[in-house]
C-alpha cells in the first residue's frame, strides 16, 4: 500500500466516524490522555495541514488556525482537500523540509497518514463506533511506526507510551493499537 491508497482510506474512515459524532461526544476522553474528541480531531486536521503546508513549500502558520471552527466534518474536509491537492506526484517524489527533518514527500504523507489512522482507531474507541482501520491499512501503519517509532528507549512524553503485548494472533488492528502504546 503506497501512501495515497491509505490516505484514500483513511480519509474515508474518518469522514464514516466524524459523520457518527454527536454532541455529546466533543469532551469525551481519549486513549490519548491528553486530548479529548474534540482535541484529537483538532489535532489530526492541524497535521494534515502541515504537512500538505510542507510539502507546497509553504511554512507552519503561527498561531495555528482553528481548523474546527466551522465544526468537525467541515474541518476535516478542509484537511483532506488540502493534503490530496498538495500530494501531487512530483510533490511525492521530492525532498521537502517537514518538522521532523528533511524527507520524500511520500515519506511525509505516510507518516501523518499513519498518525490519522492510528488516531481514527482512538476516535472510534472513544466515540464506541464500529468503524476501524482495516487489517491493511493497520499493517502500513504499523509499517510506518516500526521505522520511526522503535519500542526501545520510549520515554515518558515521548509520542507514543511503551507498547503493549499483543497474543499471538493479535489482529494487525490490535497489533497497531499495542505497538503505539495502546491497549487493545
Amino acid at each position: 500500500m503506497d501512501a495515497m491508497t491509505a490516505f484514500d482510506e483513511t480519509d474515508q474512515l474518518l469522514r464514516t466516524l466524524i459523520a457518527g459524532l454527536t454532541p455529546d461526544d466533543r469532551e469525551k476522553p481519549t486513549p490519548c490522555a491528553e486530548w479529548n474528541v474534540h482535541d484529537l480531531i483538532g489535532h489530526m486536521c492541524s497535521g494534515g495541514h502541515m504537512i500538505a503546508g510542507g510539502l507546497e513549500g509553504a511554512a507552519a502558520p503561527d498561531p495555528v488556525p482553528d481548523y474546527l471552527a466551522d465544526g468537525p466534518a467541515a474541518g476535516w474536509d478542509s484537511t483532506a482537500a488540502h493534503m490530496r491537492a498538495a500530494a501531487t506526484p512530483e510533490r511525492l517524489q521530492a525532498l521537502h523540509q517537514m518538522p521532523f527533518g528533511e524527507v520524500p514527500g511520500e515519506m511525509a504523507m505516510s507518516v501523518i497518514v499513519a498518525d490519522q489512522a492510528t488516531h481514527a482507531w482512538d476516535l472510534a474507541i472513544a466515540t464506541e463506533q464500529e468503524a476501524r482501520p482495516s487489517a491493511e491499512l493497520a499493517a502500513f501503519s504499523l509499517g510506518v511506526w516500526a521505522q520511526l517509532a522503535p519500542p526501545e528507549g520510549r520515554e515518558p512524553g515521548s509520542a507514543f507510551a511503551a507498547a503493549i503485548d499483543v497474543p499471538d494472533g493479535a489482529s494487525a488492528v490490535e497489533q497497531l493499537a499495542g505497538y503505539t502504546g495502546r491497549q487493545p
